[in-house]
């Protein structure tokens, strides 16, 4: 007979990455995705992809960085329906939820600001929503990207769900890249990664 296949467990020494994002192609390169943009950028960087789960909730990839096992993925449902893929993701997983980072966009905070923190509340946005009702939100790590106010009479569900302009464009493929160097950070020394994130310069974008 054969052995029982054992279940796949994350050790203590991994963590898991989750870009949020809405899968529909309309909604390509807008400012609500670019959590999960990030997420596709780091894996290209190291020869890697995303590969959807046969359950069809969530796409993942999993890497290494400094003997840390990072698991990448992104949610393939509506972003306000997030927390049903982490969900998906995390049954039958043994990680510690302090080892869980969401990355997303924050209209709150400036365009090409960052902070990387524990807790905190939803601040309105639906895909954090979504996920504070699959795991405590006091547990977890959000690393926000700001994206900036919509500009007066903008409603801001359409701001986020509207692309970056050609000004910013060029701006976000730089903050893409600093978000990536604040998890690799984050895997090795978490209040490094806190500073690193809090004094990402900023750049005027007219």
């Amino acid at each position: 007979m054969g052995k029982t296949p054992q279940k796949k467990v994350l050790n203590k020494n991994s963590i898991l990455l989750v870009g949020l994002w809405n899968p529909d192609v309309k909604y390509s390169k807008t400012r609500h995705n670019i959590g999960a943009d990030t997420l596709v950028k780091f894996l290209e960087k190291n020869g890697s992809s995303l590969k959807t789960h046969k359950s069809g909730m969530y796409r993942s990839a999993e890497i290494s960085h400094n003997d840390t096992n990072l698991t990448l993925l992104t949610p393939m449902v509506s972003m306000n329906n997030s927390g049903d893929s982490l969900r998906a993701y995390l049954k039958n997983k043994n990680i510690d939820h302090e080892n869980i980072v969401i990355i997303y966009d924050d209209i709150d905070l400036a365009f090409g600001r960052l902070r990387l923190k524990q807790g905190s509340s939803d601040g309105g946005h639906n895909g954090i929503k979504s996920i504070d009702k699959t795991i405590n939100k006091d547990h977890y790590w959000k690393l926000k990207i700001g994206v900036g106010r919509p500009p007066s009479g903008v409603d801001p569900a359409n701001y986020v769900l509207s692309k970056f302009n050609n000004e910013e464009r060029e701006e976000v493929e730089f903050i893409i890249e600093d978000v990536i160097d604040v998890i690799k950070a984050f895997s090795e020394n978490r209040e490094v990664a806190i500073k690193q994130a809090s004094e990402r310069r900023i750049i005027d974008v007219i």
